[in-house]
C-alpha cells in the first residue's frame, strides 16, 4: 500500500530539492504542499504566453482572470518526481470561496519533471488577481511500495511551458463574462414573457372568434330552420289557393250556364211580350 510523505519528510524533500524544487519550506503543512503561482499566464487578452514581471504598470492591471474567463498559469515549483513517487492535487479552498474553480488533471504520475498547470476559471461576478506567489494548489506525495512500482518507467512528458496547442486555442478563445450571460438570460425571461402574453391575447382572439362562430352558426341554424318553415307555410297556402281557385272555376261556370238558361228563359219572354204588344195593337184597330 502507497505510503503518504507527511511531516519531516516532505520538508526534507522541499529543503533539499529532491523531488519538489524550487520550493518554500512554508508552503510544506503536514500532509500537503501548497504550490505558488508563478509569472507566467496564458491569457487570451495578451494572445501570447507573458512574464508578469515583463508587463508594464498599465499591463499590469489587466492581469485578472475575468468573470466567465479561463487563465491558464504555470506554478512556482517544478516536480522530479522518481518511479516511485506520484501527487495527487487538491483545489484550495480559499480560492473556491473567490469564485475560482481549478480546472486540469488532479494525479501526476511517477517520473514526471516540471512544473504544475493549471487553469483558472472564474464562475463568479467579480474579477479575480493574479498575484505571483499566491497559493494557488495543494499536492499531497504518495510512495509506492513493493508491486505497486512500475518495472518499466512510462514515459511521462516533460512540461517546459504551456503547450503549443493550448496557446493555439487561447490565441482564438473568447470569454464569456458572467454579466454578459446574465443579461442575455433576462432578455430571454423577457422575450418569454412577451410571448406567454402573445399566446394568450391569440387565445383570447381564438375564443372570440369560436364564439362569434358558435353564434353565426346558431343564426345560420335559426334561419334555414325559418326557411323551411316559410316555405312550407308557402306550400300549404299554394295547396289551399289551388283549391280555390278550382272552386271558383267551378262556380264561375256554373253561374255561366245559369246566365245563359236565364238568358234564354229572357229571350223567350221577350218575344211573347213582343207578340201580345202587336195583338193588342192590332184589336184596338
Amino acid at each position: 500500500m502507497a505510503e503518504l510523505v507527511t511531516g519531516d519528510h516532505l520538508r526534507e524533500a522541499v529543503e533539499k530539492g529532491t523531488f519538489i524544487k524550487r520550493g518554500d519550506v512554508a508552503c510544506a503543512e503536514g500532509v500537503k504542499y501548497d504550490f505558488r503561482l508563478s509569472p507566467h499566464v496564458l491569457k487570451a487578452a495578451f494572445k501570447r504566453p507573458i512574464d508578469a514581471t515583463q508587463l508594464s504598470a498599465s499591463e499590469k492591471k489587466e492581469l485578472l482572470v475575468e468573470p466567465g474567463e479561463v487563465v491558464f498559469v504555470l506554478t512556482e515549483e517544478t516536480l522530479d518526481l522518481p518511479n516511485d513517487t506520484m501527487a495527487q492535487l487538491s483545489p484550495k479552498r480559499k480560492l473556491a470561496h473567490a469564485g475560482i474553480l481549478t480546472l486540469g488533471g488532479f494525479a501526476v504520475d511517477p517520473g514526471y519533471r516540471g512544473p504544475l498547470l493549471i487553469g483558472l476559471f472564474n464562475f463568479s461576478s467579480t474579477p479575480f488577481p493574479l498575484i505571483p506567489g499566491k497559493k494557488v494548489i495543494a499536492a499531497t506525495f504518495y510512495r509506492l511500495i513493493g508491486s505497486e512500482i512500475p518495472a518499466t518507467a512510462a514515459p511521462v512528458e516533460a512540461l517546459a511551458g504551456f503547450p503549443d496547442e493550448l496557446v493555439s486555442v487561447m490565441q482564438k478563445y473568447q470569454p464569456v463574462a458572467i454579466q454578459s450571460v446574465a443579461e442575455n438570460v433576462r432578455k430571454l425571461q423577457g422575450d418569454l414573457v412577451a410571448l406567454q402574453g402573445e399566446v394568450r391575447s391569440h387565445l383570447d382572439w381564438y375564443n372570440q372568434f369560436k364564439a362569434a362562430l358558435d353564434t353565426n352558426s346558431k343564426q345560420i341554424s335559426e334561419l334555414t330552420g325559418d326557411i323551411q318553415a316559410e316555405k312550407e307555410v308557402r306550400r300549404k297556402g299554394e295547396d289551399a289557393l289551388t283549391k280555390g281557385l278550382h272552386e271558383v272555376k267551378g262556380s264561375l261556370s256554373f253561374l255561366k250556364g245559369a246566365a245563359w238558361v236565364i238568358g234564354g228563359i229572357l229571350g223567350t219572354g221577350l218575344a211573347v211580350a213582343v207578340g201580345v204588344v202587336i195583338w193588342l195593337v192590332a184589336t184596338h184597330h
